[in-house]
C-alpha cells in the first residue's frame, strides 16, 4: 500500500513538473489592457493557444500538453499592436516589460534560452548598426586621412562581429535559438565599399548566404516570414512604378528559387507576398505570382480560399474593372457597363445626412456639370427618399440614383463604402483609374491638364 501511494505522489509530481507555463509582469500598469492571447507564430500565421485576464499588470498562462517548441507572441493591445515574442523550448518563461515600450525593454527573469537570444540580438544588432554607419560615412568622406581612419574602425568592427557571432553560435549549440543564431549572420565585405551601388549589390547578393531553407526550426516560425518580406520590400526600391515592379518580380523569382524544392514553404512565402502586396493594391504583382509562380504548385500546396481572399481584397484597386450596378432611370433600367456616352466615369458615394456631403458635392457640381468628358454618376445612400428627392434635384447635370437601405445598400456594398462621401474615376472601359480620398484630390486631378 505504501509502495502505491509513493508511486501515485511521483506520478503527481512528475506531472506538475512537466506543466510548463509563461509568466509576465507588466510595469507600469495600464489599466486599460485587460487580457493577453498567446499565439504560436508560425510561417506567416499566428495560430490561437490561449488566453488570460491580466491581474494588476501580472499573467500566467500554462502551455497546453504537447505544444511545440518555437515562436509565440504574447499579444495584450490589439488596437494598438503591442506584444511580445519569446522561444519556447518546453521550459517555463518568466519575463517582465513595459507595455508600452516592450522593444528594448522586455527582461527575461528566466528562461536561458530567451536570456542568450536576447542577449546575441543585443549585442550583434549594435555591431550591425556601427558597420553599416561607418560604410554610409565613408560614402560621404573626401578626406584620405578621414577614409583611412574609417576603413580601420570598420575592419576593427567587422573582426568584433565575427567573433561575437562565432561565440553565440557557439554557446547556443543544442538550443532552440541556435537556429535563429545561425540563420542571422549576416555577410559584410572584408573592405568598405566605395560607392553606394556597390554595396547594395553585395547586399543583396548575400541576403540569404546564412538561410537554410530546409530547416524545420526555422519553418515553425516567421524567421523565414521577416527576412523574405525584408528583402522585397527594402532592397528592391524604385520611385518609378514600372522599374519598382520589375525589382519586385525579379526579388520574388530569386525567393521562389531560393526555396527550391520545398513546395509548402514556399506556396506559404507566395501567399505572405501577396497578402503584403495587396496592402499596396499592387494588382500587377499579385496577377503575376498567382499566373506564373502560385498556379504552377502542386494542387496539395495550393489554397483557393487564400487567393480568392486576396483577390477580393484587391478588387478595387487602381487597374481593376468597376463593379458593374444597375439603377432604375424614369422606368429605364439602366447599368455601369451599358453607359458609352464618355471617356471618363465619376462615380461619388454621398448622402444627405452626411455634412461634409452637403459641402463638398455642390463644389463638385460647379466643377463637372459642364464638361461633356466626364460622366457623373451620384449615389445617394440614404434610408428613405425624402432627403434624396430635395437635394437631387439641385443635380441635374449628373445622373442621380437612390441608395435606399444606406450602409446595407447593395450598390454601396459592391464598393466597400463605409463613410461618404468616397469617389472612384473610372475610364471609358470602366476600369478603375483613380480613387480620389478628399474633394481637393477630385479637383486636382480634374484640374491636371
Amino acid at each position: 500500500m505504501l509502495k502505491k501511494i509513493v508511486l501515485i505522489l511521483l506520478f503527481i509530481s512528475a506531472a506538475a513538473q512537466s506543466q510548463t507555463f509563461i509568466k509576465g509582469t507588466m510595469s507600469p500598469v495600464i489599466s486599460d489592457l485587460e487580457y493577453v492571447i498567446l499565439y504560436q507564430l508560425k510561417g506567416s500565421k499566428q495560430l490561437y493557444v490561449a488566453n488570460v485576464d491580466i491581474d494588476n499588470g501580472e499573467f500566467t498562462i500554462d502551455f497546453p500538453e504537447n505544444s511545440p517548441k518555437g515562436v509565440y507572441r504574447l499579444m495584450y493591445d490589439m488596437n494598438n499592436g503591442g506584444y511580445v515574442d519569446f522561444l519556447y523550448s518546453k521550459e517555463s518563461v518568466e519575463l517582465k516589460f513595459n507595455p508600452s515600450y516592450p522593444f528594448g525593454t522586455t527582461e527575461f527573469i528566466t528562461s536561458e534560452e530567451n536570456k542568450l537570444y536576447e542577449n546575441y540580438k543585443s549585442k550583434t544588432d549594435n555591431l550591425k548598426q556601427q558597420l553599416d554607419s561607418l560604410q554610409l560615412v565613408y560614402f560621404r568622406l573626401q578626406d584620405e586621412s578621414a577614409l583611412k581612419l574609417t576603413s580601420e574602425n570598420y575592419n576593427k568592427t567587422l573582426k568584433n562581429y565575427k567573433e561575437t557571432q562565432a561565440d553565440f553560435i557557439n554557446k547556443s549549440k543544442n538550443k532552440l535559438a541556435y537556429n535563429f543564431i545561425k540563420a542571422s549572420e549576416r555577410y559584410y565585405a572584408p573592405e568598405v565599399f566605395s560607392s553606394p551601388q556597390l554595396y547594395l549589390n553585395s547586399e543583396k547578393l548575400h541576403y540569404f548566404d546564412a538561410v537554410d531553407f530546409n530547416d524545420i526550426v526555422l519553418q515553425n516560425s516567421i524567421f523565414y516570414t521577416e527576412k523574405i518580406v525584408d528583402y522585397v520590400f527594402y532592397l528592391n526600391r524604385s520611385d518609378e512604378i514600372d522599374v519598382q515592379n520589375k525589382l519586385y518580380i525579379n526579388a520574388v523569382n530569386e525567393i521562389s528559387e531560393k526555396i527550391g524544392d520545398n513546395t509548402a514553404l514556399k506556396s506559404e512565402m507566395l501567399i505572405t507576398l501577396m497578402y503584403n502586396f495587396s496592402q499596396l493594391e499592387n494588382i500587377t504583382l499579385i496577377d503575376y505570382i498567382v499566373e506564373n509562380l502560385y498556379n504552377k504548385l502542386p494542387v496539395e500546396n495550393q489554397n483557393q480560399a487564400d487567393i480568392d481572399q486576396i483577390l477580393e481584397s484587391v478588387k478595387l484597386a487602381v487597374g481593376r474593372p468597376a463593379p458593374d450596378f444597375t439603377w432604375d432611370e424614369k422606368g429605364i433600367q439602366k447599368s455601369l457597363y451599358n453607359e458609352n456616352e464618355a471617356s471618363t466615369y465619376m462615380l461619388i458615394f454621398w448622402s444627405t445626412t452626411c455634412s461634409h456631403c452637403l459641402n463638398e458635392v455642390p463644389q463638385l457640381y460647379d466643377l463637372l456639370k459642364d464638361d461633356e468628358d466626364v460622366k457623373v454618376i451620384a449615389i445617394a445612400l440614404e434610408n428613405d427618399e425624402l432627403g434624396f428627392n430635395h437635394y437631387s434635384e439641385k443635380f441635374e447635370k449628373w445622373t442621380n440614383v437612390l441608395g435606399l437601405n444606406k450602409w446595407e445598400n447593395p450598390i454601396g456594398n459592391a464598393y466597400d463604402i463605409t463613410s461618404t462621401p468616397s469617389y472612384f474615376i473610372l475610364d471609358a472601359n470602366k476600369k478603375i483609374i483613380s480613387k480620389p480620398y478628399a474633394l481637393s484630390d477630385v479637383q486636382n486631378y480634374f484640374k491636371k491638364d
